[in-house]
């Protein structure tokens, strides 16, 4: 397996988190594989380790599968009183024309900004069918991570340094809204770790193969 290629594998595992959890991806967790998984093609993407990467944090941290739904539904989805949605456009203004009129132009917080429209015109480009339940946010992590994944696989790492430079550049800003997020007890603090863990991985991923394809000045 190439570097790539196992730089594509991780990704598409880390994007797996950023779904509704159901209990068979719950139980893979429990059983130890994605922590697994996860050291091992961070290693063979030439990406090394991250310092809070092991074999039995994420483990360590799940909480039970109904915690970790509830918190995924009342952070992720937006439904209850606080919320860090997992969507570029929520991080970034909502559009840089100059010419634009309405009162949220230059705000931040909103769905389908320029960030979600130039996310749709690449998913469409590339042939990607945009789910249902994401027609308003194609900027979605998991939908940027599938895309990170297909472009590392099939395209130049030109287009991987731009596509990683241009959408995967505001997850300071989400884990900053994530770690702010009131808890409601021990199991709902374990399932933000979960979520925080997979988080540093993904900076620390991005960071790497940044470093790797830039071009020196």
């Amino acid at each position: 397996m190439s570097e790539n290629e196992a730089a594509a594998e991780l990704f598409l595992q880390l994007a797996e988190f950023w779904r509704p959890p159901d209990s068979v991806f719950w139980q893979e967790i429990a059983a130890g594989s994605v922590d697994e998984a996860i050291a091992n093609l961070s290693t063979q993407a030439g990406y090394g380790a991250a310092n809070d990467i092991s074999r039995e944090i994420c483990r360590e941290l799940l909480p039970p599968l109904s915690a970790l739904q509830y918190f995924f539904v009342r952070c992720f989805i937006g439904i209850g009183k606080q919320s860090a949605l997992p969507v570029e456009s929520v991080y970034k203004k909502w559009t840089d024309d100059p010419t634009a009129r309405l009162p949220i132009a230059g705000s931040t917080g909103y769905l389908m900004g320029d960030a979600a429209l130039h996310a749709r015109y690449l998913l469409d480009h590339y042939g990607f069918t945009i789910p249902p339940d994401y027609q308003m946010m194609p900027d979605h992590l998991s939908l940027l991570l599938e895309l990170a994944a297909f472009l590392l696989r099939h395209r130049s790492d030109e287009e991987c340094r731009l596509f990683f430079s241009q959408h995967l550049d505001w997850l300071g800003h989400f884990v900053d809204a994530l770690a702010t997020m009131d808890t409601e007890g021990d199991n709902d603090w374990k399932a933000r770790q979960v979520y925080l863990w997979n988080l540093s991985i993904l900076q620390h991923s991005i960071d790497k193969h940044l470093q790797r394809v830039s071009v020196p000045l």
